[in-house]
């Protein structure tokens, strides 16, 4: 069985393309030689007996068609780049409980290797991104665990999170005022099971199932649809927090006459970067389903 640990970190850049079931073994980097004793190593499973999961990123309709932020902001995205490690569904048994204090215990787990830069403004008509498929034992994937981190390379490069688009008071018109919002912290993400209108993660032999990614960008800049007073509302951070947008200085922001508003949290500091990461860490989700976050790396040991 494999346990998921969230108290020691791993070397930066590891990256896993596994597949265990049953009692596996553990990774050796991650523990003492003696403590395998005992443990069988996992059966060969032939490729008819295997089925199909593909791992998607999704940004919801919030990412594709726009939102109106608490503040009152109508945000158009042009790109919204995320760079994904250790991409990894687990069968776990029992069911993993992100709102708890267990740690994961998983009977059977798949990987993709990375880190992976996506833009989850999808091509016209698409509504989420292929991050990419694997060969998988048949049972039920009940959990998603992955990691943002910096882009190594790319138009992201150096950012785990990046955010292009246009601004405009959502009861003005015009095109808006171009930004940027460049996020650096890596964090990791470990989910339950997929929650939404279908379960997911079915994986049965000859079949195809998948399981998703899914990030609420709403946490970040609130919904202007909902009030002020809602709890999402309340801990959300808004558009103009983030700009430091000067009222003073809008008329000539929207005619176009200045540079684009940029956010970078490399150069911020204080409490305006601590609220910012509380945030970020409830951006990941399974549909609706929650997430651990941390901004610890995850340490897979075998038990």
């Amino acid at each position: 069985m494999w346990v998921i640990s969230f108290r020691d970190p791993l070397a930066k850049g590891v990256v896993f393309a596994l597949v265990a079931l049953g009692l596996a073994s553990g990774i050796t980097a991650c523990r003492p030689a003696a403590k395998r004793e005992g443990i069988r190593e996992p059966q060969a499973i032939s490729a008819s007996a295997k089925g199909t999961l593909e791992l998607w990123a999704n940004g919801e309709a919030f990412v594709r068609e726009g939102l109106v932020s608490k503040d009152g902001w109508a945000l158009q995205f042009e790109h919204v780049y995320v760079t994904l490690a250790d991409v990894t569904a687990y069968q776990t048994d029992p069911p993993f409980d992100p709102q708890g204090e267990e740690e994961l215990r998983a009977k059977a787990l798949v990987s993709l290797t990375g880190p992976l830069t996506v833009d989850l403004v999808p091509a016209a008509g698409a509504e989420r991104v292929l991050l990419g498929s694997l060969e998988a034992p048949p049972g039920h994937y009940n959990a998603l665990a992955w990691r943002l981190v910096p882009a190594a390379e790319g138009p992201a490069k150096g950012y785990s999170l990046w955010i292009e688009g246009k601004a405009r008071p959502a009861k003005g018109e015009g095109e808006g005022i171009p930004f940027v919002l460049k996020f650096s912290p890596e964090l990791a993400f470990v989910c339950g099971e997929y929650v939404g209108e279908a379960r997911k993660g079915f994986v049965q032999a000859g079949q195809v199932a998948d399981l998703e990614a899914t990030f609420h960008f709403d946490h970040l800049f609130g919904d202007g649809s909902l009030p002020p007073e809602d709890d999402l509302n309340r801990v959300a951070l808004g558009f103009a927090p983030l700009v430091k947008l000067d009222p003073l200085s809008l008329e000539q922001r929207l005619k176009g006459g200045s540079d684009p508003l940029v956010w970078d949290d490399l150069q911020e500091s204080g409490t305006a970067s601590k609220t910012l990461l509380e945030i970020l860490q409830n951006l990941g989700h399974v549909g609706e389903g929650h997430c651990r976050a941390s901004s610890d790396r995850l340490d897979r040991t075998g038990s």
